[in-house]
């Protein structure tokens, strides 16, 4: 197994890629601390998986304290950080709100942030650990009619690249740009949309397990001398010169 006994807090866990990403570590021998803003969410997936489990948003400074701060007090280290927590938003620059766009800049951008700001000093006092944001094609190509939600992606590989600059040599840090990712039920909603098939190289939608095998591989020691890398995994989509827009 590729992560035994790591410690691993993956942000967003309950649900689709986080979901995903979890599963996977704790597959591969992980300790996996399930994080949601739901307690009840966040205590089933820790069950079913056998981790831990920590209920917080993201937004809240004071809330992201407590929970590194549990983390601290379970299990004394955190060996791998995935930034998964993303909330999208419809409306073009001249249509956001300022109070809309400040919504999502704080959830999709600033949470990252303040996770990486917390997780970065135990990896630095520990002497190593691997840090893993999730984000989306549209921040490197744009998405009409989503400016928050591109911006804070695009914002989010920006932040990938300074973290992995300012946290080495002891800790990594690396990007995952997934593209059209459903859960089984939006593969379902999807299933009929040729275009969209059409637009990516591979022929199909993703899973939430093809971004988790990606981030297993980076958390991993098989990814020793990898860090400020921004992985597309989009079945070929954002490199094709006639994807167009992607999300």
């Amino acid at each position: 197994m590729l992560l035994t006994e790591k410690i691993a807090l993956v942000t967003g866990s309950t649900h689709n890629i986080g979901l995903g990403i979890a599963r996977a570590f704790a597959r591969e021998g992980a300790k996996v601390i399930v994080h949601s803003r739901h307690e009840h969410e966040a205590k089933q997936i820790a069950s079913e998986i056998g981790g831990d489990y920590f209920a917080a948003d993201v937004a809240d400074a004071d809330q992201v304290l407590g929970l590194f701060d549990h983390v601290q007090k379970q299990h004394r280290r955190l060996d791998i950080l995935v930034n998964s927590v993303a909330h999208s938003s419809k409306g073009g620059v001249l249509e956001t709100s300022l109070d809309e766009w400040n919504r999502i800049m704080t959830i999709n951008l600033t949470g990252y942030f303040l996770c990486i700001q917390h997780a970065g000093k135990m990896m630095r006092q520990q002497g190593s650990g691997s840090i893993i944001n999730i984000s989306a094609g549209s921040g490197e190509r744009s998405s009409p009619g989503g400016a928050a939600y591109s911006v804070s992606k695009g914002a989010i590989n920006a932040l990938t690249r300074q973290a992995a600059a300012d946290l080495a040599p002891s800790v990594r840090v690396n990007g995952l740009v997934s593209g059209l990712v459903g859960t089984p039920i939006g593969s379902k909603d999807m299933g009929n949309r040729k275009p969209e098939y059409e637009m990516i190289p591979l022929r199909r939608i993703g899973r939430p397990e093809d971004v988790a095998e990606a981030a297993v591989f980076l958390a991993s020691n098989k990814a020793s001398y990898i860090t400020n890398v921004i992985l597309p995994v989009d079945g070929g989509r954002l490199n094709s010169m006639g994807s167009g827009s992607s999300r």
